[in-house]
């Protein structure tokens, strides 16, 4: 797969397509290396209308419009133009490349073709032209409102003008990678879905049981709230939710060993951060056999699993090169 068609499988736009649907989009595409300092510009005829998405590097964008002079900046796989595109009207618009950069550029033929090979595209275009239609509905709604206050002439040109540049912002508002995309890149393709969702399960288990726990201290709820075991004694075991986390960590490692359990790895990976988090949020006291709660034990056990946690997630790759290169010279091999 290309850098161009690799870009692209993020866009939003084309998300919902096969890697080969993809690729036949991506031959659409007029690629253009922007050396340092070298400017492209596109006038505001129908003809000129493009789609501008940056493959490689960071450039700047400038739109002209009424207000002035309006930037912005771009990197890889952001976007601009696709609204002119479809309604025909564009400013004039250029992007700049302090360094050399590479963006991909389709034309209104091109993108036309696109639609009509693909109609998939049309769903997350039209979700897209919505959102710029409510915002834009949402300025006119503010403007009738602000009329209807009966304001004085002075507050109300201020209050218009306010309006009337911010929605002329939104020219020149560069369209970024999406949430998918951004995990996608992020997790996916790093191959860290399993240490993410234990991280995020860690996280939330460690977050929650604080705040529980803390609640009940301070409101004095501990014999309506604390799981206690019943009897005679006055001073009642307390099951501790760190049993909770063991229960969680067996059942989530025991139900990864079956084939069944492979295909929710996921869930079962997230689980498994749960239980971790119930039980490292107690640590101390299991360790130290200390049934107080507060104790700076604890957050430094937490601190470290959390920490070892992001190292799988976004650096497993480097330490695993590392100790590869470890195990290496041990051997004595150069």
């Amino acid at each position: 797969m290309s850098a161009l068609e690799s870009v692209l499988a993020q866009v939003s736009l084309f998300e919902a397509l096969r890697p080969d649907e993809i690729g036949r989009i991506a031959r659409r595409f007029e690629l253009d290396t922007l050396e340092s300092a070298t400017r492209r510009a596109f006038a505001s005829t129908p003809s000129e209308a493009r789609l501008v998405v940056v493959v490689d590097g960071f450039v700047r964008l400038e739109v002209e419009s009424r207000a002035g002079a309006l930037r912005g900046t771009m990197q890889l796989g952001d976007r601009f133009g696709i609204v002119s595109l479809v309604t025909g009207s564009s400013r004039p618009f250029s992007v700049e490349a302090d360094r050399p950069a590479t963006i991909a550029i389709m034309d209104r033929d091109a993108f036309e073709s696109v639609l009509a090979d693909f109609p998939a595209v049309a769903l997350p275009l039209a979700a897209e032209l919505s959102r710029e239609l409510a915002a834009s509905t949402d300025v006119v709604r503010q403007l009738l409102e602000l009329h209807a206050e009966n304001l004085r002439p002075e507050e109300m040109r201020v209050a218009v003008a306010e309006r009337r540049t911010a929605l002329l912002r939104r020219g020149a508002r560069v369209r970024g990678l999406g949430p998918r995309a951004l995990f996608r890149r992020l997790v996916v393709q790093e191959g860290a879905e399993p240490p993410f969702w234990m991280l995020v399960g860690f996280l939330a288990a460690l977050g929650g049981a604080r705040l529980v726990v803390y609640l009940i201290l301070k409101y004095k709820l501990e014999k309506q709230l604390f799981a206690l075991v019943p009897g005679t004694d006055p001073n009642p075991m307390h099951v501790h939710h760190f049993n909770y986390g063991l229960i969680l960590i067996g059942a989530s490692g025991l139900a990864a060993l079956f084939p069944m359990g492979r295909r929710a790895l996921r869930s079962l990976a997230l689980a498994f951060g749960l239980g971790c988090g119930l039980v490292f949020d107690e640590f101390a006291l299991f360790w130290r056999l200390n049934p107080e709660y507060a104790q700076n034990l604890s957050l430094f056990a937490s601190g470290t699993v959390a920490t070892l946690l992001v190292q799988l997630t976004y650096f497993r790759r480097f330490w695993a090169a590392l100790a590869r290169r470890a195990w290496l010279r041990a051997r004595g091999v150069r």
